[in-house]
């Protein structure tokens, strides 16, 4: 697990929902994290694809979600449960 990560109040977050899907806007996601996305999270999909380097979305797994849809054009995010 990616522990310790500045995005581990999100993977809080999720680890509670009992949801099977999760729509949130970029600001949501913000408010959670209380911090702002980086500027590349508004512009490339790439940024919300699980890679090295790429944390957010790891966390979102290892919480139990994958990120099933990304809109840059209206700062959405779709969660779904694995």
């Amino acid at each position: 697990m990616v522990s310790d990560s500045k995005f581990t109040p999100l993977a809080d977050f999720l680890k509670h929902s009992r949801a099977e899907s999760i729509t949130m806007d970029f600001t949501q996601i913000e408010e959670i994290l209380q911090f702002q996305l980086c500027p590349s999270a508004r512009q490339y999909y790439t940024y919300w694809v699980p890679t090295k380097t790429h944390y957010l979305p790891k966390i979102c797994m290892e919480a139990g979600y994958k990120i099933s849809k990304v809109d840059l054009k209206n700062s959405k995010v779709w969660f779904q449960r694995l």
